[in-house]
């Protein structure tokens, strides 16, 4: 890897995990009903810096802000400033996105992908900022909600991209097992990235169903002031049901790629450890799911669950980039062997 690539691959790796850094203050800006606690965007109750007291507030708030719900309620400094760094968060990532963008266009012409795909990335991000100034606007609707959530899967999967295609020789198996050699390290089949989009078409279909259940409990909550926190997961529609449920189907199809990859040649490459980190994760996801479902939502868990989700999937999504370029068939087969050579 020359000094140009190496510098993009940091700086891309930087950028993706302040990428899940505001998936999880994002996710506690929700938890902790913090999505109005700036009423305005840009600015915060017409301030660059948010108010840390009424006082500090314009004579007229509430009338400015009645549609906003602050012709009742009061005004909260932590709610505020929990809003507040959730939009430096993004805009810290709206820079580095852009840094990660100038280093890829000094790759545009041995790896032009990487460069587009490093843009796609900065085009998301800028995307994503302005569906967050409607998610405001609209006053937290829930549909706005869920695109603003799904705008991070594309910010990641176009970085991610980026980085596995300018580095792919990393994730490539060392050599064939030798003649005589473990028995256990049989190279993947053609069929395994077949499974990895299975697992992540299953994946997908998981996160569509939790942001169901997200968007019926944002639903109860404005509505029912009197049910309380513990007792949302009860007023949930039955689809709360098929989420809990399918969940041991993610984990089946995890549990194959793990062992097919642990028993392969990548199980000693970097692939190996991802796959260990993929299955702990989704154990830790379930885990976390239970406890919503048990312990009453407790506001830790929920931003926890939608990172380890983000998180869960971007490992998946890894995975089918890095064996995105397959070997042509071989004679005996029409299927790509994944059994490379070291590069």
């Amino acid at each position: 890897m020359n000094a140009v690539t190496r510098q993009f691959v940091w700086v891309a790796l930087a950028t993706i995990a302040a990428v899940y850094v505001l998936i999880f203050v994002g996710g506690t800006v929700r938890a902790t009903g913090s999505g109005m606690g700036c009423p305005d965007w840009p600015t915060c109750f017409g301030r660059l810096i948010p108010p840390t007291q009424e006082a500090q507030l314009p004579a007229d708030w509430r009338v400015t802000y009645a549609a906003r719900g602050y012709d009742t309620a009061d005004f909260d400094p932590v709610k505020t400033w929990t809003e507040f760094v959730n939009r430096l968060v993004g805009v810290v990532i709206g820079l580095m996105s852009i840094a990660t963008v100038a280093l890829a266009w000094r790759l545009r012409s041995v790896q032009p992908v990487v460069f587009w795909s490093a843009l796609g990335g900065l085009f998301f991000v800028g995307l994503n900022g302005w569906i967050g100034s409607m998610v405001v606007a609209s006053n937290l609707r829930p549909v706005m909600v869920s695109l603003h959530m799904t705008g991070a899967f594309l910010v990641q999967m176009c970085f991610i991209y980026a980085v596995v295609r300018a580095t792919p020789g990393l994730w490539q198996a060392a050599s064939p097992p030798a003649v005589g050699g473990d028995p256990r390290r049989a190279a993947l089949p053609g069929w395994f990235r077949t499974l990895v989009l299975w697992s992540l078409a299953a994946l997908t279909l998981q996160i569509f169903l939790g942001i169901q259940i997200r968007e019926s409990v944002d639903l109860i909550a404005r509505a029912s002031s009197d049910v309380s926190r513990a007792d949302w997961i009860n007023a949930v529609p039955y689809i709360f049901y098929v989420h809990r449920s399918f969940s041991w189907v993610v984990l089946a199809l995890v549990a194959w790629l793990f062992w097919r990859v642990i028993r392969s040649p990548q199980g000693a490459r970097p692939m190996g450890r991802m796959v260990w980190w993929l299955l702990g994760m989704v154990i830790f996801e379930m885990m976390l799911g239970g406890a919503l479902n048990h312990l009453g939502f407790p506001l830790v868990a929920q931003p926890a669950h939608l990172l380890a989700a983000h998180l869960i999937f971007g490992i998946i999504w890894f995975l089918w980039c890095a064996l995105a370029p397959a070997m042509p068939p071989s004679p005996a087969s029409a299927q790509p062997s994944y059994r490379t050579s070291h590069v």
